[in-house]
């Protein structure tokens, strides 16, 4: 697992992972751990009409915009941004 941060693309309206220098696609359905409090929980990309994660399957929580979050991310499961199909 890499350390990185999740960060809200506004171009795209999409969630981006950042680990490094390097962004890499977080879409629907996608698993990761998101840090809560000095705490890995795993967490789980959803979205309706907001984004949001459920945490330890159990566990609702809505993603905002504007914050960036703490993650931990298995990179050789998600797509760099930018990388020709």
């Amino acid at each position: 697992m890499s350390r990185g941060i999740l960060v809200f693309d506004q171009s795209e309206q999409e969630w981006r992972a950042w680990i490094g220098q390097e962004a890499y696609y977080i879409v629907q359905g996608d698993t990761f751990e998101l840090r809560v409090q000095n705490r890995y929980f795993r967490a789980f990309l959803e979205k309706d009409w907001e984004w949001f994660v459920t945490l330890n399957y159990e566990v609702v929580f809505t993603l905002h915009p504007q914050e960036v979050y703490k993650i931990r991310i298995n990179k050789q499961h998600h797509m760099k941004v930018g990388t020709p199909f």
